[in-house]
């Protein structure tokens, strides 16, 4: 990589990405330069016309060749913004998506809606603690929990609870097992990925943990044993429940939560998309 103008460097990234096969080979271009300059949006544009720094070449080439092998840009960056918040990843956890936002949008407004001044809520496959973490920032009343069975996932929960100066408690177990008593809210973005479909997944997903994807092979590997568990610890009365799923399984979930929570309202929520993203169940 050559000391060339930035606006030349930008452009031949851009050619190299799009020759990898990426869609949006020029945002990423933009997003990689201003990560390996250390530098912001501003100061990417007013220096657009100026050279580019040479210290930093040799980490910015690094950087565009695990790009053009798909390697998630979030993963190479180490950080992706949720909820507001800039959160770190990396290879061991999912990286967290916008449509996941919506568990922490109904937790909130279901807590708002029910007043309940000091809700009990945990987060089930936290990964990166994106959830759980938005959750303890934005309702600072709220006892929050997370559960994940990785120890390397939980390193990064923990990292961004401490940057992000979130307090919440954090355990390592198998879905609810760690956690007890019973809870207002339990939110969840488990493993949903019908098992033959991996295979067809987008190169950058396929980078990222199987353990937080694959769904066995209807999809319900996980989901089944989480709705078991919920049903255990989520409060009778007054308490709800989120989890994300994928479009595939809504009428096998459905009906599965419709057997386990019989006296519950279930409904299944879209994204912005339109897409069914989301079971919800509501305990009057």
């Amino acid at each position: 990589m050559t000391n060339e103008l930035v606006s030349g460097l930008i452009r031949s990234i851009t050619l190299r990405l799009t020759d990898a096969g990426i869609e949006d080979a020029s945002i990423d271009a933009r997003i990689l330069l201003r990560s390996a300059f250390g530098w912001t949006a501003a100061e990417q544009l007013g220096n657009l016309l100026g050279s580019a720094p040479a210290e930093h070449l040799e980490r910015l080439e690094k950087m565009v060749v695990r790009r053009a092998t798909r390697e998630p840009l979030q993963y190479i960056t180490g950080s992706i913004e949720f909820f507001r918040h800039q959160f770190s990843v990396n290879e061991s956890v999912l990286i967290p998506r916008p449509e996941t936002e919506q568990l922490v949008v109904q937790t909130m407004a279901f807590v708002l809606e029910r007043k309940i001044e000091s809700p009990r809520i945990a987060d089930i496959c936290t990964g990166s603690g994106a959830i759980a973490v938005s959750l303890a920032l934005e309702m600072p009343a709220a006892e929050v929990h997370a559960t994940d069975i990785s120890a390397d996932a939980l390193t990064v929960a923990q990292q961004n609870t401490y940057d992000l100066n979130a307090e919440l408690h954090m355990y390592e177990g198998d879905l609810l097992e760690p956690l007890s008593g019973q809870f207002d809210v339990i939110v969840s973005n488990p493993p949903y990925i019908i098992a033959d479909a991996m295979h067809s997944l987008q190169p950058e997903v396929a980078r990222e943990p199987s353990l937080a994807l694959d769904g066995g092979n209807d999809g319900l590997n996980v989901i089944r044993p989480l709705l078991t568990g919920i049903a255990e610890k989520l409060k009778p009365t007054n308490s709800a429940a989120y989890i994300e799923i994928d479009p595939p399984i809504k009428d096998a979930v459905m009906k599965l939560a419709l057997e386990t929570f019989p006296h519950a309202g279930i409904s299944l929520l879209t994204d912005l998309a339109g897409l069914t993203r989301c079971v919800s169940i509501e305990h009057a």
